[in-house]
């Protein structure tokens, strides 16, 4: 099962959470702790996390987070079954999978730079 940090700043509603997978050998405990620690001192704290680069790959990247600046976080875990199914039931999702069937193939299409998808206005390969 994947941990995910969720980050709430304090003017987005709370249904817009910044959500981010973390490596799998992240220490979620100690990543608290450093967490709790830098809000006082209002430093950056790196968090060893996951970008989607497409639909079976993601890349390890390194996100620099002042817990200052945000409102709430939390640690979630998530099996891959259970995170496939709240993609399936997310309407924005959704309409974002049928948008890309719609235009792929179309002249002018261009990739989707967090999915690697293709969408409208890119180069054709």
């Amino acid at each position: 099962m994947a941990w995910f940090l969720a980050l709430q700043g304090p003017s987005q509603p709370s249904h817009q959470a910044s959500v981010y997978e973390l490596q799998d050998l992240t220490d979620v405990d100690q990543l608290a702790q450093e967490l709790v620690s830098a809000v006082t001192l209002d430093r950056v704290v790196p968090i060893p996390a996951m970008l989607p680069q497409n639909n079976r790959k993601r890349q390890k990247v390194t996100l620099y987070v002042r817990p200052a600046a945000w409102a709430m976080w939390t640690f979630y875990e998530l099996s891959e079954d259970d995170r496939r199914a709240l993609m399936k039931d997310n309407p924005l999702v959704q309409a974002i999978q049928q948008h890309q069937q719609q235009h792929v193939g179309q002249p002018g299409a261009q990739a989707n730079p967090l999915l690697g998808q293709q969408g409208p206005g890119a180069p054709r390969r």
